[in-house]
């Protein structure tokens, strides 16, 4: 893999590079492009170099230095291509690493972030990831819908977990991965103590560290895997907003337009089932890969978008610990058995009932023709039961890192077929095309696609 810098007479464009795939046997392939056409040569500065450490110094507050400051040139390429002086401040006093970006024409601070990466860890006891797997069953498993009301079994049944990466300075769930908040006006979690241990379902920041905990684990897992702004490839890294209790109504849904997750409370409280909260943040990775893939209305890649997010659920379950084949694939197994009138709206399936699955065997073909009709979250059981298979085929990480990867290359209204040729794509660039065979059997044998780099 080889990695380029955008520069402008020679000035580096911030944020701008491009990524090239040399996979063996394969002709070299342009794999991620962020940089910035029609930018012109910048007129000179007229801000010196001192004079905007100045500058970024005095408006950061810093009282004291710890380090020596330093500045850099660059043109920003999200402000029409503006010349800019990148200023890193090791402060003291306040403790932090400011990185500020000062217009080079006008003085005018632009941007300032602190990145100094203090951290603290909480507790809390929770479910990991729902207490129907842990419990094994739904049976003795009772919502109380008015309230939320404790059981001995449910209380049980959490387990000891780490809140990890909370921002230092505060005892609040504000992440470097996950800011969570709840109820309808969206307010903050917070206590004297980062120990949440005695908190329960029945209180509502139960929900709040549900999604604390299960987002932050997630966002871990994708950097263990290489996708972080530190390599240049980061997939939703930043502190996602997820919103708890947020709405009366048995839902939950990821806005591209504001950028939150948000939770309903109908029958189970949507943020009491990692499947649910792991599902929206899919979506938030897609979000963060194709804007315009997730604002497509055409119905296969919104089935595409339902089954990748399904996907996701699955491949969290399989590393909660202790789960099965059976745990993973039944999605939303706490969620659907309770529904809006505490009756469960999910099909039972020997000793659970799942709101979908992971393991639907049909073709493309014979879902649209089927019980699915145009119900996108229908289809896409089929995508991701193609894409369990292939997990269960070529192993977990090797899998959900192909899945990553491929996501990264999707455009505006995308399909099964380019979907499946960009897996592909993304073992070849991972893996010399170790499982090209694999994958190639999966969707054009067992799910009748036309695959166009597929034998």
């Amino acid at each position: 893999m080889y990695r380029f810098q955008q520069k402008v007479s020679g000035i580096r464009v911030l944020n701008a590079q491009a990524v090239v795939s040399d996979a063996p046997g394969a002709p070299p392939a342009l794999a991620a492009d962020r940089t910035a056409r029609g930018l012109e040569r910048p007129p000179e500065p007229r801000i010196g170099r001192r004079q905007a450490i100045a500058i970024a110094s005095d408006s950061a507050g810093v009282r004291q230095l710890r380090g020596r400051a330093s500045a850099s040139m660059a043109v920003d390429r999200l402000d029409g291509g503006t010349l800019i002086w990148r200023a890193l401040i090791p402060s003291a006093r306040p403790l932090a690493d400011f990185d500020v970006l000062v217009d080079a024409a006008t003085g005018e601070v632009l941007a300032t972030r602190n990145v100094l990466q203090e951290f603290r860890t909480g507790e809390a006891k929770l479910f990991d990831p729902n207490p129907v797997v842990e419990h094994g069953s739904f049976h003795g498993l009772r919502d109380a819908a008015r309230g939320d009301a404790d059981t001995h079994l449910l209380t049980a049944l959490r387990r000891r977990v780490e809140l990890r990466k909370i921002k230092g300075g505060q005892n609040c769930l504000r992440g470097e991965w996950a800011t969570a908040k709840v109820g309808r006006d969206a307010h903050s979690v917070c206590r004297r103590s980062l120990r949440w241990k005695r908190v329960t379902r029945s209180k509502d920041s139960f929900e709040a560290l549900m999604t604390y905990y299960h987002i932050t684990r997630a966002q871990q897992y994708i950097q263990d895997l290489g996708f972080s702004r530190a390599t240049g490839n980061p997939i939703d890294d930043r502190s996602q907003v997820a919103v708890a209790d947020a709405f009366g109504a048995d839902n939950s849904f990821y806005s591209p337009i504001t950028k939150r997750i948000k939770y309903g409370t109908g029958g189970v409280d949507d943020a009491e089932d990692a499947d649910v909260i792991l599902h929206e943040y899919g979506h938030a990775m897609q979000d963060s890969e194709s804007h315009a893939f997730a604002l497509s209305q055409s119905s296969q890649a919104g089935a595409l978008a339902e089954g990748s997010s399904d996907y996701w659920a699955a491949a969290m379950s399989a590393r909660s610990p202790g789960t099965s084949n059976e745990d993973d694939v039944c999605i939303f197994d706490w969620d659907a058995t309770g529904g809006p009138l505490g009756r469960p709206y999910g099909r039972l399936f020997g000793n659970r009932y799942c709101g979908r699955r992971a393991d639907d065997q049909r073709t493309f073909a014979k879902a649209d023709q089927g019980v699915c009709g145009q119900d996108i979250h229908c289809v896409g059981q089929v995508w991701s039961s193609a894409l369990w298979n292939l997990r269960k085929a070529i192993g977990g990480r090797k899998m959900d890192s192909i899945y990553l990867a491929s996501q990264k290359m999707y455009t505006g209204n995308e399909t099964f077929g380019n979907a499946a040729a960009l897996l592909v794509n993304a073992d070849a660039m991972l893996n010399g095309g170790a499982h090209k065979a694999a994958i190639c059997a999966e969707m054009e044998t067992n799910r009748g696609l036309a695959v166009s780099n597929c034998p």
